[in-house]
């Protein structure tokens, strides 16, 4: 039985990545910050915060896509990344719901285009990155948090999508590929593998608890039906309240920028996560 306590940091070295602390310059990640922005026009319908959330939108009017119109999750190539879809498209949503519906179709958008160049036909897992020139993978593992941006972000645009909205049916099944291939893909701890297919990989906190998080929502929204999907969410909860230590800090989180060989140790998503995930068991009782 997997000791949860355990918290050591792996001794491995960084892998090379793009995401490398001193050149990352992200254009896909402050949208994120554009919710907040959106719940404070919500509550006072002043024009400063949706004007501000318009100017986030339209940001994007003028970045350099790939030929299909694909957003680039950083500036120093046109590369799609699979955290854009958490990053961008319940952004994308929400300011179609609150401003604009050409939201809407934006954010649909780059989850058919994620999922064209990103999900993998064979298994329904989704791959890190894609390089439009020359046509790679510069990251093509099955990285666990990777695919729980992928299954988080696309739950939260259906979330906010109309339901009689075209790209409705596309967005519901890229995200059952997935979920069925990660339900297959649990540890019998109730974590997911760092890299998710791959059982010789850390036992890893972050992905684990953005599935819990996902499944519980999707089970209990209906879209996804089959009770093993909540057994799963509340198995991955569970297990990880075994890594919160006394101050709070919730540990084995693969660190950044999520390479092969990340060390796991304590970061700000492990804790936002855990509270995310937590906040999907409305019994309050966490193991």
């Amino acid at each position: 039985m997997l000791d949860s306590s355990h918290t050591d940091r792996s001794t491995t070295s960084r892998g090379s990545t793009a995401q490398n602390s001193g050149s990352f310059k992200g254009q896909s990640d402050p949208a994120a910050v554009g919710h907040a922005v959106l719940d404070f026009y919500r509550k006072t319908d002043e024009a400063e915060y949706r004007d501000a959330a318009r100017r986030q939108f339209e940001f994007f009017d003028d970045v350099e896509r790939t030929e299909e119109g694909g957003i680039p999750h950083i500036r120093e190539r046109t590369e799609l990344w699979v955290d854009a879809i958490y990053m961008v498209c319940p952004f994308f949503a929400r300011y179609g719901e609150l401003v604009d519906e050409a939201g809407f179709d934006e954010a649909v958008q780059q989850i058919r285009l994620q999922s064209k160049y990103l999900q993998d036909p064979h298994t329904g897992l989704f791959r890190h990155a894609w390089r439009e020139c020359p046509n790679m993978y510069p990251s093509s593992t099955f990285w666990s948090r990777g695919n729980g941006w992928a299954a988080a972000g696309m739950l939260d645009t259906l979330e906010l999508l109309p339901e009689d909205h075209e790209g409705r049916a596309d967005i519901e099944s890229a995200f059952r590929e997935l979920a069925a291939a990660a339900l297959e893909l649990q540890d019998d701890s109730g974590y997911w593998h760092h890299i998710i297919d791959d059982r010789t990989t850390p036992l890893e906190a972050s992905g684990t608890l953005m599935f819990s998080y996902a499944f519980k929502q999707a089970y209990d929204a209906g879209v996804l039906e089959d009770e093993a999907y909540a057994t799963a969410a509340r198995r991955g909860i569970d297990i990880c309240c075994g890594v919160v230590d006394e101050d709070g800090a919730v540990h084995r989180i693969s660190e950044p920028p999520g390479g092969e060989r990340m060390p796991l140790g304590v970061t700000s998503y492990g804790q936002g996560w855990f509270l995310l995930a937590a906040s999907q068991f409305e019994d309050g009782k966490l193991a």
